[in-house]
Parts: structure tokens; C-alpha cells; sequence
């Protein structure tokens, strides 16, 4: 059996030369094969996630910031468009997911730049900002997702856009 301390460890070798295309790619790969394995994602009690239906807990979070999290969004409702201000890597566990990347414009305009449904295995990775701009939303069921982070996200503000207004709020995580 992996443990998730396991996968961090092999994670943080494939990331030793820095994040990049490759190495958050192959991260990725990682995190769906261990994600699949009997017994790695543990029974875990789940907190409230943007202020809205969505839950999540934190796995393991290293002394250098790399964190695991386990994240489960609603159907109910797409999240808020937001930011981590980490680079990261998610995977969906079970359910589907729609997941929206956002594009922030030099006139502080923001856009979808793509929209890609998740399924069990499949993931996604973004770079620092700003180009972690996001948000995401079960499909028919809450999905499931495992999310590692270059930074524990738990304790660093995010920005959260309303594309209609053009406001920015910056809060931690809640």
C-alpha cells in the first residue's frame, strides 16, 4: 500500500528540479496511480470550503510548505473564481468535475481560457500566478479530488473574482 507520505516523498523527488510542464505532469500521473490504490485516501472528517457547500482537509503538509489536500465540490454550486497563489496539481478520485481556468486580463478582465470535465484519474496542473486562476463544480454528485499544492494554501490569502463586476476580494481560505 502507498501511504500518502509515501507519494509525497516520490512527489518531492519529481519536483526536485523545480515545478514545470514536465514535472507537474509526471506529479500528476503519480497522484492518479496512488489515488486509485485500496486504502490511500483515508476516512477523514471535512471542512467548509469558499463559504459554500464544497469540503476539503489537508493530508500532510510539509515544513516547506508542500501540501496534500483532499477536497470534495459540490454539485449544488460552482465555486467562487479564485486563486491559491501555488502552483498545483489536482486529481478527481470519484465523481466528475468541471473545472474552469481562468484568464486574467492586463485591464483586470477575466476570461475562461478553458473548461475541461474530470473524471476518475484524470487532472489537471497549473503554474504560480496568475495563472492559478480557477473554479470548479461537481457534476450530478459531489466530486472527489486529491490537490497538491507547492504551498500550504490553508494559510496564505487568496483572491477571489467576481467575473460579472470585476471585484477582487482577498480572504484566507474558509
Amino acid at each position: 500500500m502507498v501511504s500518502v507520505a509515501d507519494f509525497m516523498a516520490q512527489a518531492r523527488e519529481l519536483l526536485r528540479a523545480g515545478p514545470n510542464t514536465k514535472s507537474l505532469h509526471q506529479v500528476g500521473i503519480l497522484l492518479a496511480e496512488a489515488s486509485a490504490k485500496p486504502g490511500f485516501i483515508p476516512e477523514v472528517e471535512m471542512h467548509r470550503l469558499h463559504g459554500g457547500d464544497s469540503t476539503f482537509t489537508v493530508l500532510q503538509t510539509d515544513p516547506d510548505g508542500l501540501t496534500l489536500m483532499l477536497a470534495r465540490f459540490s454539485p449544488a454550486e460552482e465555486t467562487p473564481v479564485h486563486d491559491h497563489s501555488s502552483w498545483g496539481v489536482a486529481c478527481v478520485v470519484k465523481g466528475k468535475d468541471r473545472y474552469r481556468h481562468w484568464q486574467l486580463a492586463e485591464d483586470g478582465h477575466l476570461s475562461v481560457l478553458y473548461e475541461k470535465e474530470l473524471g476518475p484519474g484524470s487532472f489537471v496542473t497549473w503554474s504560480d500566478p496568475p495563472e492559478d486562476i480557477h473554479s470548479q463544480q461537481g457534476i450530478d454528485e459531489p466530486a472527489t479530488e486529491l490537490v497538491l499544492f507547492g504551498r500550504d494554501v490553508t494559510t496564505i490569502p487568496r483572491r477571489y473574482y467576481d467575473p460579472e463586476t470585476g471585484d477582487v476580494r482577498t480572504a484566507l481560505p474558509q
